[in-house]
């Protein structure tokens, strides 16, 4: 394949090659109770409403999930000092800030769509060469989202290039560590699949929001697979408090599947979070059977909706166990969760 550069804006607008089209969206799987009900994914996950409770869902765990130990290129000195008490609780509001930075949601986004449209059609140079030529816009402005790359196929046809092509040229071109032209092994099984049963869901995360771009299909297919997995497995914990849990918790809402995390904060011993859960479906269901009213107490909205989902009773012991606790609605009403570091799923 021959590869050439060539600045063309006028071959065609970028913003043309990206247009959203209306279709069902690609975070909402074809199984789920939700496929029939239309829902604007992008806009609903950066509501505000919907962020905050996203946010108080995802935890700060500082010290034992976001600076713990990681492995690596090059050690770091280890750094001690002296302080009083009311400097280290400087310290450590300075730290709780910078963690809630690192704690950043990665974008919710449709996926561009995998057509091309077709630019031209010259015939008189069909057979003219039997690989394809990739023609790249290398102007100054152009970033690696809005870059023009169009390819000429040996029958003649000009056509845009597919999310994949415009990805890879952009990664041969713009080369950046860690980031070859091609997917690594990693993002596919056995790989992946040796990845999650060691535990490194976060990872492989980190890796394919570096790797992708937000809205490449690819991209989307894998946290499908990394969240199934997640939920299956019922390894909550090992994304609790990175910044991909939100990501997850949005993804079981507009599927229409909370109970596994209702059961997981059940576990936590966290009857706030289980009900933020419950009104967060609110939100992005307006029109659910389940009758929420956000004034409510946290042990109200739960027990209401265990009341009017008795088929789902079964299926969160964990939160049953809780709320017929009164010394745990206790500590959850404090805000006190018990300590989840050592615990396994």
């Amino acid at each position: 394949m021959f590869r050439l550069h060539f600045p063309f804006k006028f071959l065609l607008s970028r913003s043309s090659l990206y247009n959203p089209q209306c279709f069902k969206s690609a975070w909402i799987k074809a199984s789920s109770a939700s496929s029939k009900d239309e829902i604007d994914v992008e806009s609903l996950f950066i509501d505000q409403k919907v962020q905050n409770l996203l946010k108080n869902l995802t935890g700060l765990d500082v010290e034992g999930k976001i600076f713990t130990e990681r492995n690596i290129e090059q050690a770091e000195r280890s750094h001690y000092a002296l302080m009083t008490d009311s400097m280290l609780e400087e310290v450590r509001a300075r730290m709780k800030e910078r963690a809630t930075k690192f704690l950043q949601f990665v974008p919710i986004k449709e996926p561009r769509p995998e057509t091309y449209q077709i630019l031209s059609k010259d015939s008189e140079i069909e057979g003219f060469d039997s690989c394809k030529f990739v023609f790249t816009d290398i102007t100054f402005d152009a970033t690696n989202a809005d870059r023009t790359v169009v390819i000429r196929e040996p029958d003649g046809i000009l056509r845009t290039a597919l999310p994949e092509e415009h990805d890879r040229m952009n990664r041969v071109y713009y080369e950046e560590p860690n980031r070859p032209p091609f997917p690594p092994a990693a993002f596919k099984d056995p790989d992946l699949q040796d990845a999650l049963d060691t535990n490194k869901h976060e990872f492989v995360l980190d890796y394919a929001t570096w790797f992708y771009e937000p809205d490449d299909p690819a991209f989307i297919q894998l946290c499908h697979v990394i969240f199934d997995r997640t939920i299956e497995a019922n390894k909550f914990q090992v994304l609790y408090s990175t910044r991909h849990f939100g990501s997850l918790i949005f993804y079981l809402v507009v599927n229409d599947n909370i109970p596994p995390l209702l059961n997981f904060y059940g576990s936590m011993g966290s009857l706030r979070d289980a009900a933020n859960v419950i009104r967060l479906q609110k939100i992005v269901f307006p029109n659910w059977r389940t009758a929420v009213s956000f004034k409510d107490t946290d042990a109200k909205i739960c027990l209401d909706f265990i009341k009017q989902n008795r088929r789902l009773k079964e299926f969160v012991p964990d939160l049953m166990n809780l709320i017929e606790d009164p010394k745990e609605q206790q500590k959850s009403s404090r805000g006190k969760r018990p300590d989840n570091k050592n615990k396994k799923n």
